[in-house]
């Protein structure tokens, strides 16, 4: 295989760093692992450079170098295929060549082509249980891999045409259109965690209450609603990741905005306690409207609200009819958003959180899928003083 270089200007080098560091970050979130790291390849030199690498020891290693076939970042980029290890003392494709940097034996590798050619490399290690990872980890990591090769090959492509600043400044759209993409691409990995443990929790609740037929077939009704979560976060993947043309509008399912938010509500039930005031305030017989993914939105406002409320405040969710569409409003008296970042919250990537609590991805999802509405989000906050996000649907949607 050849590879040659396929980066143009420095603009589009960070760029795509940025992206394949924030994917990497949620994969390591979705996974549970502390240790992860990204290579990039260095067409002047033949080596893999490693860009970033994080794990529970501070180690200085950015920049470490490893030709093709060398270690094992090296050798599976020879395989040209992802690599599952599950315990790297009995691989014999790798006998722990230059493998020293995990604490577990278990660990996930990809590399990241685009038309052919070599982009770089993923590694995922050190499942914080200690467990060994799967191969519906290795496929689930693999399809985002995918994904996020698809979207630096369309940032790439713009950046091809657009070589001047100027150019590139007036096409911002075109840009963001492409980063939105990529957003949602990683954003699954944050989106689906939510339902996947609900439908865990449920299930083995149902395990241990096969002799009660009925609250057996409640659970199994709560699977059904994780089940169906799952589909819709899959279904709005696609409507924005593959662009799908207004065909897709032919078959639609509505939904009832109130009892979307209480059920909503319900994943977080073990989160409001005592500290926490859940006050709701539903306009009745709101009109029906079509299911775009906007749970997604609930999910990632109400668990921002109560991230900022670490101890106890209010929690206060509101619907109303509003001129020509619905009105949602979810209020939080927690710490707020300073001044400085309140203009910056919807961009992807940007967060004021550690980064084992995410990239900054969920606004960014929340605003995208509310404009798929032809729909606006706006937020009101003030440090220490809580925040507000206003939704607004209009119901020619």
């Amino acid at each position: 295989m050849l590879y040659t270089k396929i980066y143009h200007n420095a603009d589009i080098d960070d760029l795509v760093r940025g992206f394949l560091n924030g994917t990497l970050k949620e994969m390591m979130d979705k996974f549970n692992a502390e240790c992860g790291s990204l290579f990039l390849f260095d067409s002047d030199t033949k080596e893999l450079v490693l860009n970033s690498f994080y794990n529970s020891v501070n180690l200085r290693i950015k920049g470490l170098r490893r030709r093709i076939g060398e270690g094992v970042s090296g050798k599976v980029v020879n395989i040209k295929q992802p690599v599952l290890v599950k315990d790297i003392n009995k691989d014999l494709r790798f006998k722990r060549n230059g493998f020293n940097h995990y604490n577990t034996p278990s660990f996930i590798s990809i590399p990241l082509f685009i038309g052919g050619e070599l982009l770089g490399l993923i590694n995922i290690g050190d499942k914080f249980t200690g467990e060994h990872f799967s191969e519906k980890d290795l496929a689930f990591a693999t399809t985002l891999c995918k994904y996020a090769c698809k979207i630096v090959e369309n940032l790439l492509n713009s950046a091809e045409l657009r070589r001047e600043k100027a150019i590139l400044h007036k096409e911002k759209s075109v840009l963001e259109k492409y980063a939105s993409v990529g957003k949602l691409a990683s954003g699954i990995v944050h989106e689906i965690n939510n339902p996947l443990d609900g439908i865990t929790r449920f299930t083995n609740i149902l395990l241990n209450q096969t002799e009660q037929h009925q609250i057996a077939g409640e659970y199994l009704l709560e699977v059904k609603k994780g089940l169906k979560r799952i589909e819709n976060i899959t279904r709005s993947l696609l409507q924005f990741g593959c662009q799908l043309n207004s065909t897709r509008l032919q078959k639609k399912e509505y939904i009832d905005v109130n009892q979307l938010i209480d059920e909503s509500i319900d994943i977080f039930v073990t989160r409001l306690n005592k500290n926490i005031r859940l006050k709701k305030h539903y306009k009745k017989h709101l009109p029906a409207i079509a299911d775009f993914g906007l749970q997604q939105v609930f999910i990632n406002i109400i668990k921002n609200g109560l991230d900022a409320m670490p101890g106890g405040g209010e929690l206060a969710i509101s619907t109303d009819t509003v001129k020509s569409g619905i009105q949602i409003s979810f209020k939080d008296t927690g710490t707020g958003i300073p001044f400085e970042f309140k203009e910056r919250i919807f961009e992807p990537f940007f967060t004021t959180k550690v980064a084992q609590q995410g990239v900054g991805l969920g606004l960014s999802i929340c605003k995208e899928i509310i404009s798929n509405y032809g729909g606006r989000i706006e937020v009101e906050s003030r440090p220490g003083k809580g925040s507000k996000f206003i939704i607004f649907i209009p119901l020619t949607k």
